[in-house]
């Protein structure tokens, strides 16, 4: 039984030699790497294939295609087949620092109780350049805190103890893995709190071809959101057994509305810039179907016109330009 199991649910070849690569070039290296090919249409295998005389690394493919609306499903097949006592789960374009897991055992040394590990992480282009380090947080936080702090979190940021995500059900299945992440990571964190490396491990690839930028799927990720708001709300039944944390849930409480939805009005305000006309209209009709009052559909609007007017004024001012 190894310490760690890398997953990856695999669908896009174009990064996923240097994804694999990362990981195998871990210092730590009692791990074993499990990629699932979700029936891509795409040639995965010739990607993997060299990599298959490595002992640590574990291939296998789906009958059928989850998809990317039921991507967590494939996120919790790789779960289905980790060995390791902790296990995470990367995307396809995403890499790791060589000390990704290194600095991850060391945490388990000192905090053996946690159920949840979390990697400081930066944003990478589509040439693997840096374009954002992310914030640095404490070595140990509670749940409470993780919930309430700024924070700039992706999946593959967190390593799980195995046991306790499988005894939870899996990872957290919600349409597009939107929220699913977070609502994953809090009911680990529950219990034992979370600890953080301080150290850059993680490296989250920010494309156009990621389900975070499609907008197609908008309507299903502002119910994930809608979802993610009522899950805080029971959460935040419950009495912390401190005084830090109770102000934590207080505020968490407070201002669990407003979070949910300028989420919601920044999602929308970002569709209505990519088609102005059509998808005005659209949530012009069909806002208070989505809880979205009139002042904040104007508000969103306004923004959105006032965005493209601006990008409009450049392209105009310098001809070329990207703007």
């Amino acid at each position: 039984m190894p310490l760690f199991s890398v997953t990856i649910p695999a669908f896009k070849p174009t990064f996923l030699q240097e994804t694999i690569e990362s990981v195998l070039a871990q210092t730590y290296t009692d791990f074993e790497l499990i990629i699932v090919n979700d029936a891509s249409p795409y040639d995965i295998d010739s990607v993997v294939k060299p990599f298959l005389g490595d002992s640590r690394l574990r291939y296998f493919t789906n009958e059928h295609n989850c998809g990317a609306r039921r991507v967590v499903d494939n996120w919790n097949i790789c779960l289905s087949h980790a060995c390791g006592q902790y296990v995470c789960c990367i995307g396809d374009d995403d890499t790791l620092t060589p000390s990704y897991l290194a600095d991850f055992a060391q945490l388990i040394a000192r905090y053996p109780q946690v159920d949840l590990l979390h990697a400081r992480s930066v944003i990478i282009d589509e040439h693997s350049q840096i374009i954002q380090e992310l914030e640095l947080r404490p070595e140990w936080e509670s749940v409470w805190s993780l919930m309430w702090n700024p924070r700039n979190t992706h999946l593959g940021d967190f390593m799980f103890k195995t046991s306790t995500l499988r005894a939870n059900g899996g990872y957290y299945n919600l349409p597009y893995g939107w929220a699913a992440d977070d609502l994953s990571a809090f009911t680990a964190a529950a219990s034992h709190g979370v600890c953080n490396t301080q150290r850059v491990g993680f490296c989250y690839r920010g494309n156009g071809e990621s389900i975070s930028h499609d907008m197609s799927c908008i309507e299903d990720k502002i119910r994930a959101y809608q979802h993610w708001g009522e899950w805080v709300q029971r959460f935040c039944q419950q009495q912390p057994d401190n005084a830090e944390d109770r102000r934590y849930r207080d505020l968490i409480a407070a201002n669990r509305e407003d979070y949910v939805a300028g989420h919601i009005d920044d999602m929308v305000e970002w569709d209505m810039r990519k088609q102005p006309c059509r998808r005005s209209l659209f949530w012009l009709f069909n806002h208070a179907r989505f809880g979205i009052t009139w002042h904040r559909y104007l508000r969103s609007y306004l923004r959105a016109m006032k965005h493209i007017l601006r990008a409009q004024a450049a392209r105009l001012r310098f001809p070329g330009s990207s703007c």
